[in-house]
């Protein structure tokens, strides 16, 4: 939390004692990425921390005592004095409440319990009457960044840096994200396009079965054609052979007639009646003729007729045919333009990924280039109040030495006063032996010094002369250490690019095939119950972090839970289910066990052409009860129970 703000190094202890345990506590943008640190942490049992979702957190709703503001000593509220992005404003609040900050402890304590107080020295007053304070404690690591007027030339530089990179991240990622928004389309049509195919394909083949059913009847009625036609001309041969025959018969008979008639007149009795027996066989033979005549006619008009339908029909099955291979030549050449704009789309897509790599590199650089700038100019900032700190440092250390010389000084004076005036002259060598008696007390008084700064000298002990030597390995130890970080740093910033670029891959790949199983599913439920249905997902952002839902609606029936739908509903919604899978991403067969238990007739009718058209990419072994499924089936294998515990397999007739 506290490297989201930054305050004046004026009211920095202030804030940070009145913060306390919570400048440590770790600022997360949700709920869901702070279970996920609270199982990490157990995981890898390193302790427990606080987690504040940016999702969840409340800011401090109470009253404030405004009467407070006009108070001596008064600054202003605790959370007004700390500068952060408007999105955190609500954790400080959170943080400090209805915490104050007041100059001095005299300035507050006339208004304890009235709200929390925080003075410039650090003490702290509670509402509930307790009061914290003393000398300062050793501060914490975890402390406010400062607000300093004049920053460097170098800090700027790289402030600036940072916001440029961080507008030259936001252009990259909005032309990821229109990349990808291309990408998903293209694929959309790339599928769209790859079913169309499927379809043309199937409905050639469909129209080259009919092709050659036809071709087969053809066959068959060309051949009833020439048999026909070898039977009429069988008849009109036997017909021209009659008809020669009928002219010497005629004229016979009217000979006979005419014989007939001169025998009538010639009275004569016997020969009348052979020629009468003879003209009557002659007659019979003659209807025989005039019947088979007759007979051959109907046949050959029989002929003529079958050869006229014959006729008609190859003329109807040819005209379906060249139909069908019309339509063939122009399927032909929808897919010649399917393959075109499929190897289009397809350059397409190669052009974007080939972009879309080159935007994530230049992503992954730009935030690789970001994180090394922030971390540069975190540790010029780090460089930067430290060196404030030791300014602090050494200022106090200047006010106490110039204290020092000051009490110095007064002691300087003191004992020149005291010292007499004039000054007593100092005696030759020669003369010492003569004024020893004299020298006496200056001589003690000498000691007595001399005493005192030995004493002022063993005060100062003890001095550890190793100090210097202990400092220079510290500092190599510190500078190893320096760089063993900057390598793990920029290892975890290596590491931390792959894991992004792998998300990114592992939801663009998945979005792809959510968004074509979710087509196919509508297509499908749509098929099979008349119905409308989708998939949705409960969490679009994160979908890793949420479950999928199928959200049917049958035809005529509001969108109802599962546990409320029939059995006949929940099996169809399951059913499309697999197939959109199985339409995208096809196994090698599936094995259905009494699907269709729960179905009406229509359903099954529905499912069992389902099967059949997506038997044309997998194999299906189904096993049912319903007459429909079986007659639709390719194949059929009937078993059923023997004695005992065996079964026995039995064909069946449909």
């Amino acid at each position: 939390m506290a490297q989201l703000g930054q305050v004046k190094p004026t009211y920095q202890l202030a804030l940070e004692i009145a913060a306390g345990a919570r400048l440590g506590h770790v600022v997360v943008e949700d709920d869901t990425i702070a279970a996920a640190g609270i199982k990490l942490l157990k995981q890898a049992k390193a302790g427990r921390a606080t987690f504040l979702p940016l999702t969840k957190i409340r800011p401090y709703r109470g009253q404030n005592n405004q009467s407070l503001s006009y108070a001596q000593g008064f600054i202003d509220m605790a959370v007004n004095l700390v500068l952060c992005r408007p999105e955190h404003e609500k954790i400080f609040s959170y943080v400090f409440g209805n915490t104050v900050v007041f100059e001095t402890l005299n300035d507050a304590k006339s208004h304890l319990g009235k709200q929390r107080i925080v003075t410039l020295d650090g003490d702290l007053l509670e509402t509930s009457g307790a009061m914290t304070g003393g000398s300062r404690p050793k501060r914490s690591s975890i402390r406010f960044g400062t607000l300093v007027q004049g920053e460097s030339h170098e800090i700027k530089s790289l402030k600036q840096r940072l916001t440029d990179l961080e507008e030259l991240l936001s252009r990259n990622q909005e032309k990821l994200q229109q990349k990808s928004e291309q990408i998903k389309q293209l694929s959309h049509e790339l599928t769209e396009a790859r079913q169309s195919g499927r379809e043309q394909q199937l409905k050639r083949q469909q129209l080259e079965k009919e092709i050659q059913r036809l071709q087969g009847q053809q066959e068959k009625l060309s051949l009833q054609l020439s048999r026909h036609k070898q039977e009429s001309e069988t008849l009109d041969h036997k017909l021209t052979i009659i008809a020669a025959e009928i002219p010497p018969l005629t004229i016979e008979l009217q000979q006979k007639q005419d014989r007939l008639k001169q025998l009538e007149e010639s009275h004569s009795h016997s020969e009348w009646q052979e020629i009468q027996t003879l003209i009557k066989s002659q007659e019979i033979q003659l209807q025989e003729r005039e019947k088979e005549l007759r007979q051959t006619e109907n046949k050959q008009q029989d002929i003529n007729r079958k050869l006229s339908s014959l006729e008609e029909k190859i003329k109807e099955n040819q005209g379906k045919i060249d139909a069908h291979k019309e339509q063939i030549v122009k399927l032909e050449n929808e897919k010649i333009d399917i393959n075109k704009q499929l190897e289009t789309i397809n350059d397409k897509v190669s052009k974007l990924e080939f972009l879309f790599q080159e935007l994530t590199q230049k992503l992954g650089e730009t935030k690789k280039e970001r994180d090394l700038t922030e971390e540069k100019l975190t540790t010029i900032k780090k460089n930067h109040q430290q060196k404030i700190w030791n300014l602090e440092k050494l200022e106090t250390t200047q006010q106490e030495r110039k204290e020092s010389l000051i009490t110095l000084n007064e002691e300087q004076e003191s004992q020149q006063n005291e010292l007499p005036d004039p000054l007593p002259e100092v005696p030759l060598l020669s003369e010492i032996d003569e004024t020893t008696t004299d020298l006496t007390p200056h001589i003690e008084q000498l000691q007595k010094d001399i005493r005192n700064g030995q004493k002022r000298l063993e005060a100062m002990e003890p001095v550890n002369m190793l100090a210097l030597e202990e400092h220079e390995k510290t500092q190599e130890r510190l500078n190893e250490l320096t760089e063993k970080l900057t390598t793990i740093q920029g290892e975890r910033t290596e590491l931390l690019l792959r894991i992004e670029n792998f998300t990114t891959l592992r939801f663009r790949s998945f979005k792809e095939s959510f968004d074509a199983v979710n087509e196919n599913f509508k297509n499908i439920f749509a098929t099979l119950s008349q119905g409308d249905g989708y998939l949705k997902l409960e969490n679009e952002e994160d979908p890793f972090q949420g479950g999928l839902n199928l959200v049917a609606h049958p035809k005529g029936k509001p969108v109802q839970r599962l546990s409320s739908m029939s059995g006949g509903e929940k099996s169809l919604t399951a059913l499309s289910f697999i197939f959109a899978l199985q339409r995208y991403r096809p196994s090698p067969f599936y094995a259905f066990d009494e699907v269709d238990m729960f179905l009406d007739g229509a359903n099954v009718e529905r499912l069992s052409k389902m099967i059949q058209q997506q038997a044309q990419q997998a194999q299906f072994i189904v096993v049912s009860l319903r007459r429909p499924m079986i007659e639709a089936s390719q194949r059929t294998i009937g078993v059923t129970q023997a004695r005992g515990a065996y079964t026995q397999v039995l064909g069946i007739k449909l």
